[in-house]
């Protein structure tokens, strides 16, 4: 009896030890998948957090789903939502995904000199700290939650807004042209700017001034003060005559005429073609910017465009120093 119950002890352990292995097994496991989710959820709130960051600052260049020059020839930026770009993560090569976002958060904070991507760290005189940078490494390099259709959705919601204003913008300028009585002829109005300034002699007196100062290289800052100074007086003049034109306000109307009958005939008259002109420049510029804008939302892409400006002495460097950069920092995140 005794051997048997000796048996059965045994057995009982050895289920026992088996039960808790199980157990430990499936706890094990079980934690694991919460770690994941987890980690899923937080790389899924910081893409989608970068989504916002994109669309506020980097689709002028890059495109509105950060496919770039793949997408459109217009664009100066190069495609950021690729597969290559999200290859490490999906295939969980974390050390090809370590050097890959230390690429590009290097290049995010320095920009890079000799193209137009700038510095964005504020460190680097941009305007986005470290955790924004972050997200937007986590954006390009792992596309969580699918944050790319967000940035399209935000940049979209954008460009409605902006669109939106564009028309109010118009609608402004087109009344302003309405009410003053004016034709849209901007060479007309640029023809009665130059003859009426002709008339202008101590207007073509401080220009001479400045060409003789620029030739000889004496006295140049005074003469081109002096002509500046001049000029401003006009631009007060200039208002006063737009308001003549345009304004149904009593007050307003009364206050610019006393500002422009202060003024002689000819300076009356010059004042008033270029109110001519700047209110045609106006309309035209605001009818152009609405145009624009409506062509580029309709084929897909950003309504800002791209920047021209080409990055230069930043520590966004050449090659060979990003190599150092990249060594010096491995296995950062």
């Amino acid at each position: 009896m005794s051997g048997q119950n000796t048996e059965k002890q045994i057995l009982a352990m050895v289920i026992l030890l088996v039960l808790s292995v199980a157990s430990l097994g499936a706890y094990t496991w079980f934690d694991n998948g919460r770690r994941t989710e987890a980690r899923s959820e937080i790389l899924t709130k910081d893409a989608e957090r970068a989504s916002w960051t994109f669309a506020n600052n980097c689709r002028e260049c890059h495109g509105n789903d950060g496919r770039g020059l793949e997408s459109d020839a217009s664009l100066v930026g190069p495609a950021l939502n690729t597969p290559n770009n999200t290859y490490a993560f999906l295939t969980d090569n974390q050390g090809q995904l370590e050097a890959l976002q230390n690429e590009f958060r290097y290049t995010i904070t320095c920009g890079r000199n000799g193209t137009p991507m700038p510095p964005w760290s504020i460190d680097q005189g941009g305007s986005l700290d470290g955790f924004k940078i972050d997200n937007l490494v986590t954006l390009i390099t792992t596309n969580a939650g699918n944050a790319w259709e967000k940035a399209v959705e935000h940049a979209h919601h954008l460009d409605e807004v902006t669109i939106e204003n564009l028309h109010i913008a118009f609608d402004a300028a087109e009344d302003t042209l309405k009410a003053s009585g004016w034709f849209a002829d901007l060479d007309a109005a640029k023809g009665a700017v130059a003859r009426t300034e002709a008339s202008d002699a101590e207007m073509i007196s401080l220009r001479e001034a400045v060409a003789e100062a620029e030739e000889s290289g004496e006295g140049l800052q005074e003469a081109q003060d002096a002509l500046a100074a001049y000029e401003k007086g006009y631009t007060n003049l200039v208002l006063a005559a737009v308001t003549l034109r345009t304004s149904d306000d009593s007050a307003a109307i009364a206050d610019a005429r006393s500002t422009y009958n202060a003024a002689s005939d000819v300076q009356q008259e010059v004042a008033m073609n270029r109110a001519w002109l700047k209110v045609v420049s106006d309309y035209l510029t605001a009818e152009n910017n609405l145009v624009t804008a409506e062509e580029r939302f309709a084929a897909g892409l950003p309504v800002p465009t791209p920047a021209t400006q080409v990055t230069s002495n930043t520590c966004g460097q050449i090659s060979a120093e990003l190599g150092d950069w990249l060594s010096s920092h491995s296995g950062s995140s």
